[in-house]
């Protein structure tokens, strides 16, 4: 289970409710998100029960801050005897993490692990259960917040944390955003953005969805699994500028997506395919 690692996130500062905070006291709608190391590890106990009937073992690995790395991970279960591994990216993107360093990642393992044979699974990307799961975060807002007393369309946000465009053109985020904006129904619009670096922009698609959609007001939902520097830094952060540029339009913070069972259902499915494929 290879996955980005932090150390941050446990302060609720770093998440969604700290937006709403009203000096200490945070919104009875918190949901208490755990912080990255805790919260993979409760994801992999859950793929591990997922998975009894087709892996022997799951171990976490993180490409950076918190080990084992992935060559000292498959080395772990090479030790164990275990002779093939799945690497199965619990990645919300397609950004360079996904590609380019997995590549890299991959000729690392082999060189240090030769006897073992790696397959690689394919990463979360856009599934409906997924879909599902952001319109279950929007939903722990308060209803006076999805459901304005003005009566003008909400506009939804959803922000994924960013990468450079030229490793993700964001395509699946499009099309998953198209689900969300289908299943909320009539008075919704739905947009989507990277935290940074790459299009489409925090600030283009709230110029989308004020300017050409007609919102009057925006519930961003971030595309994040915990909370941590990237919630609080660039989300929340570009958020205070969007109020700023937009005072009259009423803007709210969704928590982020956290540890899910449809999540892992899907990973649990990436993986099943992987030990299918024909090499």
């Amino acid at each position: 289970m290879l996955c980005h690692g932090s150390q941050r996130g446990a302060s609720r500062d770093e998440c969604s409710c700290a937006w709403a905070a009203d000096g200490p006291r945070f919104p009875a709608w918190c949901l208490g998100c755990p912080n990255t190391p805790v919260g993979l590890r409760e994801a992999a106990r859950r793929l591990t029960d997922s998975l009894a009937a087709d892996a022997e073992q799951v171990i976490v690995s993180c490409l950076e801050f918190l080990p084992p790395h992935p060559p000292e991970a498959v080395s772990i279960l090479a030790d164990a005897g275990l002779n093939r591994v799945v690497i199965a990216p619990y990645l919300l993107g397609n950004g360079k993490h996904a590609t380019l360093e997995m590549e890299e990642v991959l000729e690392d393992i082999a060189s240090k692990s030769p006897g073992v044979e790696l397959r690689l699974a394919d990463g979360l990307g856009a599934d409906i259960r997924i879909a599902e799961l952001v319109r279950e975060r929007i939903s722990a807002l308060p209803q006076a917040v999805r459901e304005p007393a003005d009566g003008g369309p909400v506009g939804i946000l959803l922000v994924k944390a960013g990468t450079q465009t030229r490793y993700d053109d964001c395509l699946w985020l499009k099309e998953l955003g198209g689900w969300v904006e289908r299943d909320l129904g009539h008075g919704y619009a739905v947009e989507v953005a990277q935290s940074h670096y790459g299009d489409p922009t925090m600030e283009h698609a709230a110029a989308e969805l004020v300017g050409q959609r007609g919102v009057s007001s925006i519930i961003c939902v971030p595309y994040v699994f915990f909370p941590g520097m990237i919630l609080r830094r660039n989300v929340l952060g570009t958020m205070r500028q969007l109020q700023e540029a937009y005072p009259d339009v009423v803007m709210s913070v969704a928590p982020p997506l956290g540890v899910d069972d449809r999540l892992v259902a899907v990973a649990s499915d990436r993986v099943r395919e992987a030990q299918t494929r024909v090499s």
